[in-house]
């Protein structure tokens, strides 16, 4: 039955994300002059996020929470542990538009891959400074158009469940740019799809936790080290409160 479920889902998922790439395609050529942060192709990522993961399978429930705390009228460095691929579609809940960084090597993940590019988000080759300089133009860039970025500080997918150490790399961007901080809490994709695994749980709840902003003073008035380490533990805090189970 499992198979079955995840055949089903996995053709659907192939079919709804190829019509996506389209319609990203064809509006990336179309809007490209009057939209510049991308903005309807961002709307267009919420909508494949929301057919994959909640019209998709209606044994999954979602349970997000403090989209209040969120100005629209801000940018932000938005920090999120990561337990998943799946936890690409799950930042679409938060409510702001915004770029990835991510590794240069994700080009290659079929659809991801093709995602990314159409994005526009900030590819980075791990361990080269020239690309690290590269970075920090383009989010300057994408900050002045009014898109906050998006990184997942860990740098990879938990392999245990918990929430690993923080690298220093969106925070030292965050006092860079002068830009605060939006920490967000993930769970529930490390069960369903764990790393190295492509068999999907059929039923189980995700929870997507928005966490207040730290705002430009806190982040200048703070080391770069201690700021990773304060966010680390706001969210482990987190979800050490919403999965216990892989704390005990």
């Amino acid at each position: 039955m499992k198979l079955i479920y995840n055949i089903i889902v996995y053709i659907c998922f192939i079919v709804l994300s190829i019509l996506f790439l389209i319609l990203s395609a064809i509006a990336l050529v179309v809007f490209y002059p009057f939209d510049r942060r991308r903005f309807i192709i961002h709307k267009l990522s919420k909508w494949w996020t929301n057919q994959c993961f909640i019209h998709l399978n209606p044994f999954w429930k979602i349970i997000s929470t403090g989209k209040e705390l969120v100005d629209k009228n801000k940018t932000y460095i938005i920090v999120s542990n990561h337990q998943s691929l799946m936890d690409i579609g799950f930042m679409y809940y938060v409510p702001c538009v915004f770029k990835w960084i991510s590794k240069r090597e994700a080009l290659s993940i079929p659809i991801i891959g093709q995602m990314l590019y159409i994005h526009g988000d900030i590819l980075i080759r791990r361990g080269k400074s020239e690309s690290a300089k590269k970075m920090l133009s383009k989010s300057r860039k994408w900050l002045k158009y009014g898109a906050s970025i998006a990184v997942f500080p860990e740098g990879t997918r938990t392999k245990d469940g918990q929430v690993h150490r923080f690298k220093e790399g969106a925070f030292l961007l965050a006092k860079q740019t002068k830009t605060p901080i939006l920490p967000v809490v993930l769970d529930g994709a490390f069960a369903v799809l764990p790393k190295n695994e492509m068999l999907l749980k059929m039923k189980h709840r995700f929870h997507i936790k928005i966490l207040p902003e730290i705002s430009v003073q806190e982040i200048e008035s703070t080391s770069i080290k201690d700021m990773t380490l304060k966010v680390q533990t706001l969210i482990t805090d987190e979800h050490k409160k919403i999965a216990p189970e892989f704390y005990a």
